[in-house]
This record gives C-alpha cells, structure tokens and sequence, in this order.
C-alpha cells in the first residue's frame, strides 16, 4: 500500500515536471498553414490568432538564408472575427523557407513582446497537380473572379461556392492561368467557402452592392513608454495613421495627463493618410514612481486610444524615452513615403528601415538659377576689366602716323645741325 502512495508521488512529480517543460513551448500565437509542403509558385494560406497591437501585411516575410525573399510579390493579410488570413504566391525556387512575422509586438500574460515569429515552411517539387490561385481569401462586395493555374501536369478542375451551390467545371493545361468567375449573392454577411480540388479559399461575404466601411485609426508608436524624471517636460512626435477605408472627420484629441497636444484638432484623415501630432507631458513632484494615462482620438463614430506609461526616476541618467522620430524599425510604408532624389519633403521626416521617411508628400525639387545667373554676371564683369585694361595700355601707348615719325625725325635732326651759341673772336680764346 505504501509502495503504492510512493509510486502516486512520483508519478504526480513526473507529470509537473514535463508540464514545466512543456510550458515554454506554448506560444501566446498560433500559426497554422493549410499544407504541411508546397511546391514553387503554390499559393501559401495561413492562419493566424494572437493579440497583436498591430498586424499588416508588411509585417510578414518569406525568408531564406537569414534574408527576406524578394518574392512574394502577390500577398494580402485580412482580419476576421479575431483570425488573421494570410495568403501569399510562394517563390520560384525550391528551398528550406521561412514564415517571419516581424517589426511588431503583441500581448503574452499582459506583458508586450516584440519578438519575431518564426516557422518553417519547406518548399519542394512534386509530381502532383498542385495549384496556384489568386486571391487566396474574398472580400467582395459585387460579383468576383478567382485565378489559378495547374503548376504541374494538366488537372481537370472542379470550383464550387459552398452559399449558392454555384459550380465550375474546366480542364487546366500546365502553367497556363485561368479565371473563374462566380455572382455574389444578396445575403446577410457570413463566411463561406470556395472549393477547388480540395483547396479551400476563404470567402467573407457582405450585402452586395454594399462596400464595408471601417475606421481604423493607428498611433505610431503604439505606446509611448520609458523612463522620465520628475519636474520636467518631455517633447514627443506621434504619427496618427487612417488604416481603414474610411473617412476620419472631426478628431479631437485629448489626454487625461497634463500634457499640450498640437494640434488638438484634425478636421479630416483621409485612408492611407497620416498625421503628425506634437505632445509635451509635464511631470510634477505629485506623480510616484509611475506616470499612466492616455492620449485618446475621438471622433462622431468612435474614439482610439494610446497608451502612455512611464517609469519616473530622480535619476537622470535613467532616462529614456522613444517616439516615431526615432521608431526606426518600421517601414516607410507603414509611416509615410519615400522621396526620390530629385524630391523634398514638405513635411516632417522621420526614421525608417528604408532611410528617411516623409510624413506629407514628396514636391519635385526646384532647380535654382541663381548660381548660373552670378556666374554670367562674374564672366561679363571680368570681360568689361580685360577690356578696360586694354584701352588704358593703348591710350598710354598710342600708335603715331607715319608722318608724325617722318617729323619727328626732321625736327631732331635740325636740332642736331643748328649752334647751339654764337661764337665770336678767335678760337683760342674762347
């Protein structure tokens, strides 16, 4: 009986320790691929679930080698109900790949981790009729097409839109790409599924007609966060980001901190458009060893927040602060755009992955004439002193007339033979 107890225990010890080991293992995000394999060219589809502070299709990678694949260049990231759908054409070479997701953070036991997200994919060539399609989830809002193609061998194929029953029927030839087209039908949003050889393509539906408008507002950082110290003010640039497809009108901002926003006021966001937000926060003596609070936008329909905490130290050399001047692990993409060569920026430029990143617009860089205007002016100037010197040579110098030296001569040769005194007496005595 005794044994038996001692032999529970150990058995109790045994499972605690392999839960231990195990719980590392568990990710705060899980990612799923539709194949475990694909071949070149195949079309990627993942899942994705995790609280992410913000997710975008520039924040995944294919890699191999340690470096981000040029391919893919077709790729697009939606979020539905929670889950992130990730589609993307894989590349053309065979290879060990990776899935990266990077240059942003998430939420694990309260805490945010920026660390980047990393699985294999293994990419290698079949005797199989795999497929390329393209888009690898639907969104539509009126009647939609799907591209695909038989990467190897010709393949009969059979697409079917589960909602309508609707189904296509064509023989691929390898390599030679092919739409299909399917109607979109007025029913109340739902999600529903296109079937293709046994591949499934997402399809999330809306009323027809109908375009879904989302407000999405992003503040670039996230969170504004450090270390600061009392009785002083702090000097920040945020970059406010319509991400949705829709209008932002009337944002007010404000603070429950004592902090001076400029501007407070933004009368409209267009999509993909981005703003830069001044803020200074004062700290008291009264704050504690932490500062908290908020910066909230807040339109007619809805409001975004961003987080401030910071940790507030006597100590100078603690400091440390960060804000979008000095984010530079984003992409120029996410922020603002690049400027070519030729090109200013006519407004604020921040850090980037790419360089120098301008938040407004890139203004064709005028030529200046004023160099080759002085430089004309300079030539002319030297030529009118040239001349100037030469006429004052020859007005010293001026060439006589023939007749001139003729006289010249005649009266210097008088001069020679006329006495010069009269001479009178004899010789001896004068």
């Amino acid at each position: 009986m005794k044994l038996k107890k001692e032999l529970k225990v150990f058995l109790i010890f045994l499972l605690a320790i392999l839960f231990l080991f195990m719980l590392p293992s568990i990710s705060a995000i899980e990612i799923t691929f539709s194949k475990d394999s694909y071949q070149p060219q195949e079309t990627l589809q993942a899942k994705i679930t995790g609280n992410f502070i913000s997710l975008i299709s520039d924040n995944i990678f294919i890699y191999k080698d340690g470096k981000a694949h040029p391919e893919p260049v077709i790729k697009d990231l939606t979020k539905q109900n929670n889950i992130y759908y990730f589609y993307a054409i894989l590349p053309k070479q065979p290879g060990n790949y990776s899935f990266r997701i990077q240059d942003t953070s998430y939420l694990e036991r309260g805490e945010i981790n920026p660390d980047t997200i990393i699985k294999p994919i293994k990419v290698e060539f079949k005797n199989t009729s795999d497929l390329s399609f393209n888009p690898g989830f639907i969104i539509p809002n009126k009647d939609f097409s799907v591209k695909v193609k038989s990467l190897y061998g010709n393949t009969p194929l059979t697409a079917k839109f589960e909602t309508t029953g609707e189904t296509k029927n064509l023989s691929l030839i390898e390599q030679v790409e092919e739409t299909i087209k399917f109607k979109l039908p007025e029913l109340l949003p739902q999600q529903s599924k296109i079937i293709i050889n046994g591949y499934e393509i997402p399809v999330f539906l809306i009323k027809k007609i109908n375009e879904t408008r989302e407000l999405k507002l992003e503040f670039i950082p996230y969170i504004l966060e450090g270390t600061i110290t009392i009785e002083a003010k702090y000097y920040f640039t945020v970059i406010i980001r319509n991400t949705g497809n829709k209008k932002i009108e009337n944002l007010t901002l404000s603070s429950n901190l004592d902090a001076i926003i400029n501007p407070k006021n933004i009368g409209l966001l267009e999509p993909n458009k981005t703003r830069v937000i001044n803020l200074t926060i004062s700290v008291s003596k009264t704050e504690g060893k932490k500062l908290e609070g908020q910066i909230k936008a807040e339109s007619s329909e809805t409001v975004f927040y961003l987080p401030v905490f910071f940790n507030v130290t006597t100590n100078k050399s603690e400091v440390k602060i960060k804000d979008a001047k000095k984010e530079s692990s984003l992409n120029c993409s996410q922020i603002g755009i690049l400027c070519e060569e030729s090109e200013i920026c006519n407004g604020e430029t921040v850090s980037s992955l790419e360089g120098p990143c301008c938040i407004g617009s890139c203004i064709e860089q005028k030529k200046s004439n004023l160099s080759k205007i002085i430089g004309i002016i300079l030539l002319i100037i030297l030529f009118l002193i040239i001349i100037y010197i030469i006429w004052k040579i020859r007005k010293r110098q001026k060439l006589k007339s023939p007749e001139e030296i003729l006289r010249e001569k005649s009266e210097r040769f008088k001069k020679r033979t006329e006495p010069s005194e009269e001479v009178a007496g004899r010789l001896d005595r004068v």
